[in-house]
């Protein structure tokens, strides 16, 4: 999950922010979905605490804890 990300002195661009959430979210949904595949509660707790933390730095954006809701019922179907 970690990766590490050159950022220029003169601090990152809107594109390189853009590119660095998508894979931070790609990463949890990943996370996630390994997760409950192998029946790993703590991982998905895990997911979904990181979920939260992104929703409370990002108000503005899409909440990524519905997308693991959905996921979740997609899933229970």
């Amino acid at each position: 999950m970690s990766k590490l990300t050159l950022i220029p002195s003169d601090g990152p661009s809107e594109q390189q922010l853009a590119e660095i959430e998508a894979g931070v979210r790609a990463s949890v949904i990943t996370d996630f979905l390994k997760a409950q595949q192998k029946g790993n509660s703590l991982g998905q707790l895990e997911a979904e605490y990181l979920a939260a933390q992104i929703d409370r730095s990002t108000p503005d954006g899409p909440r990524l804890l519905d997308e693991l809701d959905a996921l979740r019922q997609s899933t229970a179907a």
